[in-house]
């Protein structure tokens, strides 16, 4: 045993409860460690943990079990531990195939501790019959609790209740009753002030630089002063909103109807299963329940601003969509002042592209901002940094990607082998004694393909042809460029 992988999950209901249940990432952590210790062979092992905090077991998406699957398909886990198998996944169908193929396949040992299922003791072909049924019951269990909290979740809004997790800007949830929206002092003067903006005629973005000018608190930072939000605000962390005001701020606030004391809700739903697409309910399917709370703002100043907000919309001068395709460096631009991604606006008459203007959208609501190179000069400048660093001969290149196809297809012939393998020991063709012998000699063989492919991969990295300036070329090599008016400061590289 080399590499033992630990899985551990816990959903944003079992987080609420965590100081009621043993549901925690710490008492897993606990018990999977235990039992690791008191086995002579699981102790010797490297250990290494995949954690997924707020993800609910019935969705397969989730960034700890996808970088733990990753790590298995190249073969860099042998063993996978889990409290218990629903910690792993509720899918009964998936959960089935990993257990019975994928992870046989692929030489993975799995064990779930409260299950008391260890794969290397199985006796029958797959899975035996009471794990079966306990993964079907998980599966039940997810699609049961799924509709029943989503039924609750209804009766509760319907009842003018406010089950999001954040108040908007401008309200807190009242200490007595967390359901209910009272106003926030320190912060609602600022809504009123906002909403009277617009009405005198400011553009959404002179809104966002009066307030910054001013040192108006935003949305996030009044978030991470209000004891208990700091959960909320550090999972979307982002400097620049924490500090500045942005136009797109700024109309959140003047759409969200809340501020007339309205609750709105059923604008979307969710699948129950698997993450779900988000599905946007039309306007005439929201419901609503007015004076379900104290208003900021009165509903004829709302309504006023809506219909000019639409005014400015409608008189607002397209000129059709651009054909051409932005900067192949604009994804890496950040301005080496703030570190703030830099914008690449087009502009065009419809027909022909007149110009990319450059700007740090940080720097100019602070009135900081300086004039940029033209985007032509710094593309020259970043191919020609990228060619005299990187460029190499053709022939080689295309040597070492013949060489790198021959051991994938090399892999591909041996992962065939030890599917064959299996079936045969499956069927009783050949003893397990003698299945673990080939299984382990045809892993020893990827295992060394492997090491020589991941050092192709470093030198084609390091290395490569470089005919023209693409967003793939650039990716390949740079992380970041960061640029000021005197032009190209540094890079980081990938």
């Amino acid at each position: 045993m080399n590499n033992i992988a630990i899985y551990m999950r816990i959903s944003f209901s079992e987080r609420d409860r965590q100081k009621q249940t043993e549901e925690t990432i710490n008492s897993q952590r606990n018990i999977i460690k235990h039992f690791i210790f008191n086995d002579q062979e699981l102790k010797k092992a490297n250990i290494e943990e995949f954690v997924d905090e707020g993800y609910s077991g019935s969705t397969t998406s989730r960034p700890g079990l996808d970088m733990l699957l990753k790590k298995v398909r190249g073969q860099e886990i042998n063993c996978i531990i889990v409290k218990d198998m629903s910690r792993f996944m509720r899918n009964y169908i998936e959960m089935g195939d990993y257990l019975e193929n994928i992870f046989p396949f692929m030489g993975v040992r799995f064990i779930a501790i409260n299950d008391g299922y260890d794969s290397d003791k199985e006796g029958h072909n797959g899975t035996e019959l009471d794990i079966q049924f306990k993964n079907l019951l998980n599966d039940y269990y997810s699609r049961d609790i799924s509709e029943k909290m989503t039924t609750a979740l209804y009766t509760a809004r319907k009842q003018g209740k406010y089950t999001t997790g954040t108040p908007p800007y401008g309200y807190l949830k009242d200490p007595k009753n967390k359901y209910k929206l009272i106003i926030d002092e320190s912060v609602s003067d600022n809504v009123r002030y906002i909403f009277q903006l617009i009405l005198e005629g400011y553009t959404l973005n002179e809104t966002a630089k009066i307030l910054n000018d001013e040192g108006v608190i935003t949305a996030r930072a009044r978030r991470n002063q209000i004891k208990g939000y700091d959960s909320y605000s550090n999972r979307w962390f982002s400097t620049v909103e924490q500090t500045i005001w942005s136009h797109s701020m700024v109309r959140r606030i003047l759409k969200n109807e809340v501020y007339t004391g309205t609750m709105v809700f059923n604008k979307t739903s969710k699948s129950k299963l698997d993450g779900g697409s988000v599905t946007y309910h039309p306007k005439e399917e929201w419901e609503k329940i007015y004076n379900n709370h104290e208003a900021i703002i009165s509903k004829e100043t709302f309504d006023r601003v809506s219909e000019l907000l639409k005014s400015r919309h409608k008189n607002k001068f397209y000129g059709g969509k651009s054909k051409y395709k932005n900067s192949p460096i604009a994804p890496f631009v950040r301005c080496n002042k703030c570190g703030y991604k830099i914008r690449f606006l087009k502009s065009s008459n419809g027909k022909e592209l007149i110009g990319i203007n450059l700007y740090c959208y940080y720097c100019r609501m602070l009135d900081q901002e300086e004039k940029l190179h033209h985007y032509k000069d710094l593309e020259e400048d970043v191919f020609k940094i990228l060619k005299d660093r990187f460029h190499t001969d053709k022939a080689e290149k295309e040597r070492l990607l013949k060489e790198q196809k021959k051991l994938y297809d090399k892999n591909d012939e041996l992962l065939k082998k030890k599917r064959i393998e299996f079936e045969n020991y499956k069927f009783g063709k050949i003893s397990r004694e003698a299945f673990i012998g080939l299984k382990d000699q045809l892993e020893e063989s990827t295992e060394e393909n492997n090491k020589r492919i991941k050092v192709i991969d470093k030198e084609l990295k390091e290395s490569g042809t470089i005919e023209s300036l693409t967003e793939d070329v650039v990716a390949k090599y740079i992380k970041t460029i960061y640029i000021s008016g005197k032009g190209i400061e540094k890079i980081e590289y990938c």
